[in-house]
């Protein structure tokens, strides 16, 4: 029979943890610019940048979780 070890449910934890704050992130971006389209109207420009920013600010996050001191 196996045996299933602690340290793997911490792995799985952090790997949907993870997961969980770049989607988050991302989907924050698109609401956001849903609340500016409403606004100021359409623009591919900022749509992007905004995408661009959620998926940075997710990966940093994701950072700062797994090298914490």
């Amino acid at each position: 029979m196996i045996r299933l070890n602690k340290e793997i449910f911490k792995y799985f934890n952090l790997l949907g943890t993870v997961g969980l704050i770049i989607i988050l992130n991302i989907i924050f971006s698109i609401v956001l610019y849903k609340i500016f389209v409403k606004y100021f109207g359409e623009s591919l420009i900022i749509f992007l940048l905004l995408i661009a920013l959620g998926i940075i600010n997710g990966f940093y996050n994701v950072y700062k979780i797994i090298f914490k001191k």
